[in-house]
């Protein structure tokens, strides 16, 4: 029997400025050359994730993976390189003193190539992510047959088509308090719609769900003590007050603010079937959507999910405060290109 063969997996990004030129580092471990920021992705973390970090922790830039341009086979270290193309988001350069001597965005054209590039395998993947056309998708996913869950996909297209962003992770990740750190970046004026809270006891266990508008009105939609024989799991739902509350909301957000806030599209939510046409309405007319859905498969959800225009973003309590810079900018972008 073979002994079962353990890789690596490397990641980094090509990023340009507004001028056409690449941000580049040189590292205390390979100091003669620059190099794309980029490193190795921990246990559990995609790779969209991975590289976020990594360009983050490296050169202090926030960026956008497009898609991947590239992917390459250390046969000796056994590690896995994959390249993305990546958009500008935020962010000045800071290094990380203790791995990078210098980081810069570089004028990497033909003549200057071999100036900055000093290793042949570098340069390689290089050319190829100057050069690329079409930068290939990508997807992550969870695979327990027969559960199937899409964590979140890259189309190697600019972002700048997305308008509805939904947000994806485990549950008591912080989707919830991720969406109401967005609507306070943006502003209340600008967003309309709700968001899900938990309700706890006094020993702060989750008991219950409620409903609460940008506006600050709330309703209470599930509970463990609930009479209510609609049921997931121990909490009973009392679908008309959601249904009433989540329409009204909803279309007042239409009618008057640039953003719709929707969290949760969730299973509960999605036994009422006026809340399903509504949403699929409000995605059909090309607004913009901030919003949220489990990890788990549901049929009319993962519909949604794989919408064209819908952008899903997965979320961990470790990249949060990336996700909240980078979610800010496409949407406050999406909000310019409507006007």
């Amino acid at each position: 029997m073979h002994e079962q063969s353990k890789h690596l997996i490397a990641v980094s990004a090509l990023v340009k400025n507004e001028m056409g030129h690449v941000l580049m580092v040189r590292t205390h471990l390979r100091a003669e050359t620059w190099e794309l920021p980029g490193g190795f992705v921990d246990a559990g973390e995609s790779l969209e994730v991975a590289v976020c970090r990594e360009f983050l922790e490296e050169t202090g830039v926030v960026i956008r993976p497009i898609g991947v341009s590239g992917v390459y086979y250390n046969e000796r270290l056994h590690v896995l390189s994959v390249v993305f193309n990546a958009d500008y988001v935020s962010g000045e350069i800071t290094i990380q003193p203790e791995e990078i001597l210098e980081a810069n965005f570089l004028h990497l054209d033909a003549t200057k190539m071999d100036e900055y590039i000093k290793r042949p395998h570098l340069k390689s993947r290089i050319l190829d992510a100057l050069n690329v056309v079409h930068s290939i998708p990508y997807e992550a996913w969870n695979l327990n047959p027969p559960d199937y869950k899409l964590l979140s996909r890259i189309d190697g297209e600019h972002q700048n088509v997305k308008k509805v962003f939904l947000l994806t992770g485990k549950p008591r990740t912080g989707k919830s308090t991720l969406i109401k750190k967005l609507i306070n970046k943006m502003g209340s004026e600008l967003c309309g719609g709700f968001y899900t809270e938990e309700i706890t006891n006094s020993n702060d266990n989750r008991i219950g769900f409620r409903c609460v508008s940008v506006d600050g009105d709330s309703v209470e939609i599930a509970n463990v003590e609930s009479p209510s024989e609609v049921r997931i799991g121990r909490y009973g739902i009392d679908i008309g007050k959601f249904e009433k509350f989540a329409l009204r909301v909803l279309q007042e957000a239409i009618i008057l603010k640039k953003v719709i806030v929707i969290d949760e599209i969730g299973f509960m939510q999605m036994l009422s079937s006026s809340f399903q046409r509504k949403v699929q309405e409000i995605i059909s007319e090309n607004r913009i959507v901030l919003g949220t859905v489990p990890l788990d498969s549901h049929p009319e959800i993962d519909k949604i999910k794989y919408i064209k225009e819908v952008q899903l973003v997965r979320i961990n309590e470790f990249t949060r405060d990336v996700i909240t810079e980078l979610l800010a900018t496409d949407i406050l972008k999406a909000i310019e290109s409507s006007v």
